[in-house]
């Protein structure tokens, strides 16, 4: 059975894109506006106890449920970018590049929000380690984020705290070298050609992934778990941690054109690589816990150091894959210890993720089959076959090539006769889509398939003898995680670059394993270092010019931030320096990602009002780093409606040159550049979050609707914490289309409402009457000047008979049921 692999990898970053916390972007395939389930959530985080009274929504959820892990969220992004940059060529065949470079775009995004305090000075800096409690997340809330509550004592739904590592703490540097190496990464992924190519957040990236590491090299008390203890991911050691972030340092030195043997930073890193030599135990597995082994992968890749050091390098690699390359004879039917054979073909390592422990390992074995990049050519051809289809093999098993016929990816089934999972442990995914249909405890053991499908995502995977049931509740073998997708995104790019190779050369993969057909040449991306190549970028779903980012504050306190996110990168480790030599207790080979904690019984109080949100708080502070590059959304174009006439553009108004949130409607992606400056001015009059203008406008594909945005919507609504609604609907062309004037009424109910949401579903139910704006504009009315809710609004409003509409929300502010009042007006009577 053969898998398009090109096709897989593209399912992969709609799980991540599904995961996605915050002002959800409409270019999310999993967003409503882009015709799925997700919206805003969890805005207040930042606020919690511990915050630090900055925006730090946003980021990716880390499973199934609503924690943000800062361990396990650096782990990914880091080794997603290695995919990604590895196997630069297959992305780009694939039409994925721009989409992989948008998505890790914006979860850097959110890790730099994270570094809360940044400074030259290494004492000085902040990182929030989490947000979010595990007791609370796993015991007391299953429903839709967009809906749980925010705030409140520990022990309710909304207690979400915010974890801050500092040097007082002395822990941390594994969080905090992992944020570094996130940061670093991406920013090569920033420079390489593509539709959202930013040099600019590339370099403000790297400079704060060079005061991280700085900031971590002071962390050495141990690693950091929660005051409780209860964390979701224990880690026994930071020495691995930065490790992989020093070598992500050296490539980015590289990458700039300084040879590995002159590199500060590549000599800094040899010195973190050096306690690892010979200590075999610590490199054998890739996971959130160990990631020495991919710290000797990016070094060979670089070629740093000398013919001994790549030896070493080569000695770690041979360590993992000695490891998980066993031979058949060892079965885990036998009663051999992991990593074993099922009789299915799977290399078992872990009862907890084991599809996620092997396709890391095919990560390895992919990326260390390569004739290119540093060290590579001196692998054997033999060797480097049997990488590959070793590699194939495990990722094969899990797309569906086993002796069951199942595939473990939500959403991917190679054949009819395939199954693939339909229930994951996940939350939201297990809500109906529409958001007024209760999702509660009852969802957990719900009938049927997760309504919303989690496309993409990796399960955990089956037990040692193959066995795997689809069950919601089994949170080991069917929950998903941002870690299980990341080594195996990057594998399924290898496998696509090698079977490019493959068929390039006429041959089939049955006669390259065979070795009865040769592939000449590397199978693999171009050389990680020296300037970017001249290729053209693939397509992108989005045509639109490459935007830039914000500027951001100075990191450090300020009443006058600086326009510029650009502090001055800290000076590049001495050679001379030498990792802590405190090391953690050898971790049981065992270790399971997350504790498996008995769940609740199920609570007794009754769910949330289906359209209930919190009150808003006051706006957060802006975050002191630039938001991830927005992108304008698909625009089909609808008959505009013969709605009010929209309000004439604002008068120009100056705001100041060194004001931040001035300087960044000066992007190239903002079309009304004086609405914006005007929306500055106001809100800063107001005594409001200024970054708004651009934040909340952001991907709005014309400049008529952004005039919309940042003259009307932002600045009545932002006051009231609902100007989220102004891009996510007013601005959505799939609500809107280009029609302006359809955008200002959509902007003045979001102003006068308190939940946007209403106001697009006012939009969505009318759009199909032969008067749609006539009762569209009736649904609005009676959202802002009537109390029978949103709900009621909609159904009074979407009734064909014009006559109808007002009698029916007549009839439920008098007390009556809404299906009697929606049913007697219709022109249907109740039966007696």
């Amino acid at each position: 059975m053969s898998h398009n692999y090109a096709s897989v990898l593209g399912l992969s970053y709609r799980f991540y894109e599904a995961q996605m916390s915050g002002n959800v972007p409409s270019w999310s395939r999993a967003s409503q506006a882009a015709g799925g389930w997700r919206n805003k959530s969890h805005a207040l985080d930042g606020t919690g106890p511990g915050g630090v009274n900055l925006d730090l929504s946003g980021g990716w959820y880390d499973a199934g449920d609503h924690l943000k892990l800062h361990l396990p969220l650096g782990v990914s992004v880091s080794l997603l970018s290695y995919g990604a940059l590895t196997f630069e060529a297959a992305y780009r065949a694939a039409g994925q590049w721009d989409i992989a470079v948008r998505n890790l775009d914006w979860a850097a995004s959110y890790i730099a929000k994270c570094h809360t305090q940044a400074s030259d000075t290494p004492a000085d800096n902040k990182f929030v380690a989490q947000i979010g409690d595990v007791a609370t997340d796993h015991n007391t809330w299953w429903g839709r984020p967009e809906q749980q509550p925010e705030g409140g004592a520990q022990g309710s739904a909304g207690y979400r705290p915010v974890y801050v590592i500092t040097s007082s703490s002395g822990k941390g540097a594994d969080i905090v070298a992992e944020a570094a190496a996130s940061l670093a990464s991406v920013s090569l992924l920033l420079k390489r050609p593509g539709t959202y190519s930013n040099t600019t957040k590339a370099a403000a990236f790297l400079a704060r992934a060079k005061q991280l590491f700085e900031f971590a090299k002071t962390l050495t008390g141990g690693t950091w778990a929660p005051p409780d203890n209860n964390g979701a991911y224990g880690s026994s050691s930071w020495n691995d941690d930065m490790a992989w972030a020093a070598a992500w340092l050296c490539r980015a030195s590289v990458d700039e054109g300084v040879t590995p043997t002159n590199s500060a930073a590549c000599a800094a890193a040899l010195a973190y690589w050096k306690p690892f030599v010979g200590n075999a135990w610590e490199v054998q597995d890739v996971n959130w816990d160990r990631m020495a082994g991919m710290a000797a992968v990016l070094l060979r890749d670089v070629g740093a150091g000398t013919a001994t050091d790549v030896a070493t390098y080569n000695t770690a690699i041979n360590a993992v894959l000695s490891r998980w390359m066993e031979p058949g004879t060892r079965t885990c039917s036998s009663g051999a210890a992991p990593p074993c054979y099922t009789s299915g073909g799977l290399v078992w390592g872990s009862e907890w993720g084991s599809c996620r422990h092997t396709a890391n390992a095919a990560l390895v074995a992919l990326a260390a089959a390569r004739g290119d990049a540093g060290a590579g050519l001196e692998v054997a051809y033999s060797t480097r076959v049997n990488r590959n289809c070793w590699a194939r093999s495990q990722v094969d098993y899990m797309l569906g090539s086993n002796p069951q016929s199942q595939s473990y990816v939500v959403g991917y089934k190679p054949t009819t006769s395939h199954k693939a999972p339909e229930k994951p442990h996940h939350r939201s995914s297990s809500c109906a889509t529409n958001y007024a249909t209760p999702c509660d405890w009852n969802a957990l053991d719900a009938p049927g398939p997760n309504p919303s499908v989690l496309l993409g995502a990796l399960v955990g995977g089956p037990d040692r003898y193959d066995a795997y049931t689809d069950n919601r509740r089994d949170y080991v073998k069917n929950e998903v995680a941002l870690d299980f997708n990341a080594g195996y995104t990057g594998a399924l790019a290898g496998l696509a670059a090698v079977d490019a190779a493959i068929k390039a050369a006429g041959c089939t993969w049955t006669s390259y394993c065979a070795l009865t057909c040769t592939v000449s040449g590397n199978t693999a991306g171009p050389l990680p270092a020296g300037p970017s190549p001249s290729s053209s970028p693939s397509p992108s779903p989005s045509p639109s010019p490459s935007p830039v980012p914000s500027p951001s504050p100075s990191p450090s306190p300020s009443p006058s931030p600086s326009p510029s996110p650009s502090p001055s990168p800290s000076p590049s480790p001495s050679p001379s320096s030498s990792p802590s030599p405190k090391r953690s207790p050898k971790p049981s080979p065992k270790r399971s990602p997350k504790p498996s904690p008995k769940r609740s019984p199920k609570p007794s109080s009754k769910p949330s009002p289906p359209f209930s949100k919190p009150s808003p708080s006051p706006s957060p502070k802006p975050s002191p780093f630039p938001s991830s590059s927005p992108s304008p959304s698909p625009s089909p174009k609808p008959s505009p409606s013969p709605s009010p006439s929209p309000s004439p553009s604002p008068t120009t108004s100056t705001c100041s040159s060194s004001d931040w949130a001035c300087a960044a409607c000066a992007n190239t992606w903002v079309l009304d550049q004086n609405a914006c400056r005007t929306c500055v001015s106001t809100l800063r009059a107001k005594g409001l979050d200024a970054g708004k203008c651009t934040n909340s406008c952001s991907g709005i594909a014309t400049a008529a609707l952004q005039t919309v945005c940042m003259g009307t919507c932002v600045p009545n609504s932002a006051a009231k914490g609902t100007d989220w609604g102004c891009n996510q609907y007013c601005g959505a062309s799939s609500l809107v289309g280009t029609d302006p004037a359809r955008a200002q009424q959509c902007a003045a109910c979001v102003a006068g409402w308190s939940n946007p949401w209403d106001c697009q579903n006012c939009i969505g139910v009318t759009s199909d009457l032969s008067d749609a704006a006539a009762a569209r504009a009736s649904c609005m009315t009676c959202l802002t000047t009537t109390n029978i809710g949103g709900a009621a609004c909609a159904e009074c409003n979407k009734l064909t008979r014009t006559a109808a509409r007002s009698p029916c929300q007549a009839c439920v502010a008098g007390g009556k049921a809404l299906w009697e009042c929606a049913q007697a007006n219709a022109g249907r009577h109740r039966l007696s």
